[in-house]
């Protein structure tokens, strides 16, 4: 973290990191044995200040609008509901998003995270798509009360409006195509896969199951397919590129 703080601007070019590493692994430990309900931005930006006058750390002027924005919000919500909990209510978009986000570096991003010590996350995995969940309901309610306003308002477009207003529910459909399209195209994330499913001498048939059984609701297997068909003249091209370097290769 130490060394993000220089990449993110919080500490200049060269800095001595050594004597702040310590200093941040007690901010850290102390938050890491929270629960979420615990557990604000405020306690945690109040000790990180006081890093601020005994090391060398600036806070760019992005960075500090973010962290800004963040307490305010929180405080908002914490004095209209006391019992408000920030991050429990983030934790389920964050999930969402990064499950079904199309952006390279948040696909990137989830491949980190379920590969922890060269191990796949079983749990991770079937946690971040029941907290998708949670967040998928929140938002479909929104979208059920914003269409229901709309045709209690204007009665005569009503039926339109309902034929418009999102479906409830988690579409996973976009993140199984692509997961199966870099299994196809990218031979470390397939030996991965194959590592983690033969894990400790065993066949991890069971957490598969349990996996496929969360999935089932989540995943549309005509539009699946419909991609698929659609993806497979171009997956076909670059496997046939890639089979053709590593020929040309060898």
């Amino acid at each position: 973290m130490a060394g993000d703080f220089i990449k993110l601007g919080f500490l200049a070019s060269g800095t001595d990191i050594t004597p702040i590493v310590p200093a941040l692994e007690n901010i850290w430990r102390d938050s890491k044995g929270q629960q979420l309900s615990d557990f604000n931005f405020r306690t945690v930006t109040s000790k990180f200040n006081e890093l601020v006058y005994q090391y060398p750390i600036r806070i760019p002027e992005r960075y500090s609008l973010v962290i800004r924005s963040l307490l305010t919000q929180e405080g908002i919500c914490m004095t209209l509901k006391p019992e408000f909990h920030f991050l429990e209510v983030a934790y389920p978009y964050v999930a969402r998003r990064l499950l079904t986000d199309e952006d390279p570096a948040l696909r990137e991003r989830l491949i980190q995270v379920l590969f922890q010590g060269g191990k796949f996350q079983w749990a991770r995995l079937t946690n971040l798509i029941q907290l998708a969940r949670e967040g998928g309901s929140g938002i479909a309610a929104s979208a059920a009360a914003s269409a229901a306003a709309s045709r209690s308002a204007s009665p005569i477009s009503g039926s339109r409006v309902a034929q418009q207003a999102p479906k409830a529910g988690l579409d996973l459909s976009d993140t199984v195509r692509d997961a199966a399209r870099l299994l196809l195209l990218d031979e470390k994330l397939r030996r991965q896969v194959l590592m983690a499913l033969t894990e400790d001498n065993q066949l991890h048939v069971a957490e598969v199951r349990q996996v496929l059984a969360l999935l089932q609701d989540d995943v549309s297997p005509a539009r699946l397919a419909q991609q698929v068909v659609r993806d497979l003249p171009s997956i076909g091209r670059q496997v046939m590129l890639s089979w053709a370097d590593k020929v040309l290769v060898s």
